[in-house]
């Protein structure tokens, strides 16, 4: 079944709960190799226009052999970041592409400065320039932070003391504003993040609705049966076992004559509960119709399958359902095997709940 799940946001703008940031990035990966890719284009197409550019200012000197090799690695790069982002599957792998890359970058610029003598104020703005393009690219944001800073160290470490007119004053001013530029980099960065999350848990809670039954909160039949045709699926191509049990509420009809169908509800909604603290996380629990349910079992086997139902029979029967007791259910469990439709495990653990009803109700009907 499908639990609470933490939807509350981290510092840097992921979801606490892994199982939920792990979905989230999982629906985002094709989003985020894109753009990947779409960046990495972008970004070496730039440095292309660069290369053209000090050819046909500096093509005859011994600088621009010196630069023009540093710049065509950085577009081969670029290239291959957008060939291998589209064929990117996990996440972790996209950050570890991103990461590097992003270190290119740095790398890259660095020892373009590095070949000359003496820099303009054009360093600087270049300088500023990469930062930004750094939080461009959908890493996540505490790899992001700690790639930009490196390069902030590292610029003032080495290139920005080539600006022999620079003064004092001035490099506080350019520290100044690189901080401010990565503190704007780094809360837009996790504005944008958790925008996307919100835009995310709103998708979820409505598919969810779509997914629900109005009155137990349980999940509907177009919903199970979905699922029943993924895990079928699963097992067909595994061999992992599946167990399918079906049951309804034995006199129903007789509780909504004498009490009423506010009180039929109520019951539905009681036994919906009960059932539905005892089944497993992994477990697909339903409401067939009317006052039928039905629950998936993964990797259960019959044997299993059965000693569970006992269980779920024994305890709807000992329970108090609101004010009414002595309330029992009929069930019948079926085991998925390899030449079955969907249509014929229902039919079958279909026809054992009927079975199970015929024989005196309040039993466990399988095979």
């Amino acid at each position: 079944m499908d639990r609470g799940k933490d939807y509350r946001m981290s510092l840097f703008g992921g979801f606490r709960d892994k199982s939920v940031e792990d979905e989230y990035l999982s629906q985002s990966l094709r989003d985020s190799t894109r753009l990947t890719g779409y960046m990495a284009l972008l970004f070496g197409f730039i440095v292309g226009l660069f290369v053209v550019h000090s050819y046909l200012t500096e093509g005859s000197t011994p600088l621009f052999s010196q630069i023009t090799p540093i710049r065509l690695v950085f577009i081969l790069v670029s290239i291959a970041v957008f060939v291998i982002s589209r064929r990117i599957t996990r996440h972790k792998h996209l950050v570890l592409v991103i990461t590097l890359y992003q270190a290119l970058m740095i790398v890259t610029y660095l020892l373009t400065l590095k070949q000359y003598d003496s820099l303009t104020y054009f360093s600087i703005l270049g300088f500023m320039v990469i930062t930004l393009a750094i939080y461009l690219l959908p890493n996540k944001l505490v790899f992001s932070q700690i790639v930009s800073l490196a390069f902030s160290i590292l610029f003032f470490a080495d290139p920005v003391w080539k600006l022999h007119e620079l003064q004092s004053s001035e490099l506080l001013r350019v520290g100044a504003y690189q901080t401010i530029l990565l503190i704007y980099c780094s809360l837009h960065y996790r504005w944008s993040e958790t925008t996307k999350r919100k835009a995310f848990i709103a998708n979820r809670e409505l598919l969810e609705l779509s997914c629900r039954d109005p009155l137990t909160g349980l999940y509907n039949r177009k919903r199970f049966d979905d699922t029943l045709d993924e895990w079928m699926s699963v097992s067909k191509r595994y061999g992992h076992p599946l167990s399918l049990i079906l049951f309804d509420v034995d006199n129903f009809k007789r509780v909504n004559d004498s009490y009423g169908h506010m009180a039929g509800d109520s019951l539905l909604e009681d036994i919906a509960a009960t059932v539905n603290s005892s089944v497993r996380e992994s477990d697909t629990f339903a409401r067939w119709g009317g006052d039928e349910f039905a629950i998936l079992l993964p990797n259960t086997d019959l044997q299993r399958a059965e000693i569970m139902t006992e269980r779920l029979r024994e305890r709807i029967q000992n329970s108090t359902l609101g004010t009414l007791q002595g309330i029992t259910c009929s069930f019948g469990v079926a085991e998925y095997e390899q030449n079955d439709t969907k249509q014929s495990l229902l039919i079958r653990a279909d026809d054992l709940l009927l079975q199970a009803k015929s024989s005196g109700k309040g039993r466990v009907a399988v095979r």
